[in-house]
């Protein structure tokens, strides 16, 4: 298997949702319960940070993007990092490829800190984002709701070492 790792494009937009909807079948991805609608997606997530893992033209075996942390202009370098890939690509490097690939760019771009909230149950999230350099920074206690129930959330954050 071959994957490389390019641009995401809009062309790719069902192909990401749909790796999406597999995450949310299990049940510690994400607060989300519902795939939303491509330009739903594509608001929430910066353009010009946005990756997929594709095996071929027509496989998307994974994705990796980011969203804004704050409007403020004192936190314009602070984001919130996502990274998704299929079940049967899992533990294969594919996720660490797409989420260093990503901190390249922000590196490139000149963001300085990279969050990240996981559940403290995904614990193959905790290793990719921890083998990425992110560290433990807090937990959130019952952050919110999901599926009826009361769900904590680790706080994550990679903070850039060019920052001076």
């Amino acid at each position: 298997m071959t994957i490389e790792i390019r641009p995401m494009e809009n062309s790719d937009g069902p192909k990401v949702l749909a790796v999406f909807a597999e995450a949310l079948k299990g049940n510690d991805a994400t607060f989300e319960t519902n795939v939303p609608t491509w330009g739903e997606w594509s608001k929430l997530h910066l353009p010009s940070h946005r990756f997929v893992a594709a095996e071929s033209p027509r496989t998307i075996r994974g994705w990796a993007a980011l969203s804004r942390f704050s409007d403020r202009r004192e936190y314009a370098g602070i984001v919130e990092c996502y990274t998704y890939v299929r079940a049967d690509v899992r533990r294969t490097g594919v996720g660490t490829a797409l989420l260093q690939t990503l901190i390249n760019a922000t590196e490139a771009q000149g963001l300085w800190t990279l969050q990240a909230h996981i559940f403290p149950e995904n614990e193959a999230a905790l290793g990719l984002y921890q083998k990425c350099g992110f560290r433990i920074v807090g937990r959130r206690e019952r952050m919110g709701r999901h599926r009826g129930v009361w769900r904590d959330m680790l706080l994550l954050e990679r903070r850039s070492p060019n920052v001076v």
